[in-house]
């Protein structure tokens, strides 16, 4: 269990971002999932529940989704069960729990990058962006690919294009972290692929995705094509994990014929 020597529930963004920055053992609480599995303490826990980013806006071009909304108000909005074949609810609602999908917040998940996530392959696969307080709009593949330690997240933006999607995720049991995740889109007879729990984070397949456009997808050049990209974890080794991720990415090009 963490522990906090004070607690602060600032009402503005400007406020938020400056107490963040006050120290490097000030921590912003988001689900605090992950922080409770740990001992560390910290000074200053900053909550966000004042600052109104419990939202999802639909708007004509963008999707905007607030730091602190759940993974469960995802799972359960109405406009998301259609958007995009219900990629985002049909991924969430098999996270672990529905009383870990109630508190795991969208701004605390996608700032830590976790490598297991569910979440960050789709937000790929969707060209979706962050908004930084800092650091301002880019890519959630940008994002991931930085340095950025500290920063307030403040939304996440996803393009509203709707196109067809599916997403493979295999564990070893149901309440488990994820051993593969396969996501594919396609539009216009194109496909994107995305890999996630490689160990590292998720990624855009792009020469993959590159080879399926040109010549159709072929198992073996796909097994070529992956290996520097997935290795060994804890779960399994990387002869299996490479043979895993080219059988998902099969059936996951199925589903979208």
């Amino acid at each position: 269990m963490f522990t906090l020597r004070d607690f602060k529930s600032p009402e503005t963004l400007d406020e938020a971002y400056e107490l963040l920055m006050k120290s490097k053992m000030n921590k912003i609480l988001g689900g605090c999932h992950f922080l409770k599995a740990g001992s560390r303490s910290y000074n200053v826990g900053i909550d966000l529940s004042k600052l109104d980013l419990n939202y999802i806006k639909v708007e004509d071009d963008e999707i905007k989704i607030g730091a602190t909304t759940t993974y469960r108000d995802l799972e359960y909005n109405d406009f998301l069960k259609e958007f995009c074949d219900g990629i985002i609810p049909k991924s969430l609602k098999k996270i672990v729990s529905t009383q870990l999908r109630n508190t795991a917040q969208v701004g605390a998940s996608v700032f830590s990058r976790y490598a297991f996530s569910d979440f960050l392959p789709i937000l790929l696969l969707l060209d979706a962006k962050v908004r930084l307080y800092n650091n301002g709009v880019m890519s959630v593949e940008e994002f991931l690919n930085s340095e950025i330690k500290k920063d307030l997240l403040v939304e996440v933006i996803i393009p509203n294009k709707d196109i067809h999607c599916t997403q493979i995720v295999q564990r070893i049991c149901c309440k488990d972290f994820p051993i593969a995740i396969v996501a594919v889109s396609k539009k216009d007879e194109k496909y994107k692929v995305v890999f996630g729990a490689r160990p590292q984070k998720a990624m855009v397949m792009r020469d993959v995705s590159d080879e399926i456009n040109s010549n159709g997808f072929d198992r073996e050049k796909t097994l070529e094509l992956i290996d520097e990209f997935i290795g060994s974890n804890n779960k399994a080794k990387k002869k299996y994990r490479i043979l895993l991720f080219v059988g998902l990415l099969g059936k996951a090009l199925g589903e979208l014929q």
